[in-house]
């Protein structure tokens, strides 16, 4: 059959388990296949008899087909309609339950990947402190940061990159990183002029990223976010939080205000000394 029709064996398949409907042309070439009446095909009554040449009747039978095709696709398209309202509204309840439950929100500070790439669409500026490029490059490869860097640089928001460690040992990973964004669009001068690299050959316990907010925008893309973590966010709209850079891990723990100060000294300290690459 799938031959005669012209299809192949899992489009017939399709049709057997409703999974797609066929057209109107495929009806009628099933019907003619199996010697059948198109009634007899689509509503599974007996062909009543008929003089063999009956041209207005078989058009008939056409035209009613085509009717109650198009009736049950345009009630298949109002439930599905229906449903899809259905489910915005409960999406809208659920989200207003979350900025009412915090207590559902999870550890408190504990921070996501999804969080913070999600706030990082929302930056003036970033300040990265750090021993690693895990979360934006790895191993010469885009990390889970890498399209919202790009993204920023495009739209203007610079990246101050503080490297802890030996200068010569991070020159290949900066290069790297640097190719990988001009070649996501991000044309070269601006990426010279927005991405900054210091190093600094010293230790670091841990990795810190800073986002400067642009606190209108988190509050139109983010209201969540911008509710879940509002406490540990300056009057300035600054927002920190420890990376945890580790294969077997993900995600950070938020910056409290009473400690924020100490690390925003820390890193203008260590900018300032710091060798450019």
């Amino acid at each position: 059959m799938a031959r005669a029709l012209g299809v192949n064996e899992a489009t017939i398949s399709h049709y057997l388990h409703r999974r797609i409907r066929p057209s109107f042309d495929t009806l009628v070439g099933i019907a003619a296949f199996f010697n059948v009446s198109l009634d007899y095909l689509v509503f599974g009554e007996r062909p009543r008899l008929q003089a063999p040449e009956d041209p207005v009747g078989l058009r008939a039978q056409i035209r009613r087909a085509v009717v109650e095709s198009s009736d049950l696709s345009g009630r298949h398209l109002d439930m599905f309609t229906r449903i899809s309202r259905r489910l915005e509204a409960k999406i809208d309840g659920v989200a207003r339950a979350l900025v009412e439950e915090k207590e559902d929100w999870g550890p408190v500070g504990f921070v996501t990947d999804a969080e913070a790439i999600g706030l990082e669409a929302c930056i003036t500026r970033m300040r990265i402190m750090t021993r690693l490029f895990q979360s934006d490059v790895q191993d010469g490869e885009p990390g889970a940061f890498f399209e919202v860097v790009s993204a920023n640089l495009l739209s203007g928001r610079p990246y101050q990159y503080l490297l802890y460690g030996e200068h010569n040992s991070w020159l290949p990973a900066v290069e790297s990183f640097r190719n990988l964004v001009i070649r996501n669009s991000v044309p070269v001068e601006l990426a010279r002029e927005l991405l900054q690299f210091r190093t600094v050959e010293q230790e670091l316990v841990s990795s810190v990223c800073i986002l400067d907010l642009d606190l209108p925008l988190v509050s139109r893309q983010e209201p969540i976010l911008l509710e879940r973590h509002r406490d540990n966010i300056s009057r300035e709209g600054i927002w920190a939080y420890m990376s945890i850079e580790r294969a077997d891990a993900q995600g950070g723990v938020t910056i409290e205000p009473l400690y924020l100060e100490s690390t925003l000294r820390q890193f203008n300290r260590d900018w300032a000394v710091a060798r450019p690459i």
